[in-house]
C-alpha cells in the first residue's frame, strides 16, 4: 500500500482544517447540523453511524469551536444535549483551505 506523504511546507491552520473538516463523517455532522440542531443519537440514525462514534466526532467539531450545544460540557450527564453548527466558523475554516488551495496564500 502507497505511503501518504505529507508536504513539508503547507501551513499548520491548513493541515488542521484538512485533519478536523477533511473527514467523511464530519462533514456530513455540520452540514446536517447547520439545518437544524440534533442530537448525537440523531444524527447516528439519519447518517448511520454508530452514537459512540457520532459523539467522538462532534467532541473534535466542538474542541475547534465547529459546533455548539445547549448544555455546557461536564453537565451533560443525564441531559439531552442539541448540537448546532456555528456556520460562521465553518465559513472561515473553509476559507483557509480555500485559499491555500486555490494558491490564493
Amino acid at each position: 500500500m502507497p505511503r501518504l506523504s505529507m508536504p513539508g511546507d503547507m501551513p499548520e491552520e491548513v493541515l488542521a482544517t484538512i485533519d478536523v473538516i477533511g473527514n467523511n463523517v464530519r462533514t456530513e455532522i455540520l452540514r446536517r447540523l447547520a439545518q437544524r440542531p440534533a442530537t448525537a443519537g440523531d444524527l447516528a440514525e439519519q447518517i448511520g453511524v454508530h452514537h459512540g462514534s457520532v459523539h467522538r466526532h462532534l467532541v473534535v467539531l466542538e474542541q475547534h469551536e465547529l459546533v455548539t450545544t445547549d448544555v455546557a460540557p461536564g453537565k451533560r450527564r443525564g441531559q439531552t444535549v442539541l448540537w448546532c453548527t456555528d456556520t460562521a466558523k465553518v465559513a472561515e475554516w473553509a476559507e483557509v483551505w480555500a485559499r491555500y488551495a486555490s494558491g490564493r496564500e
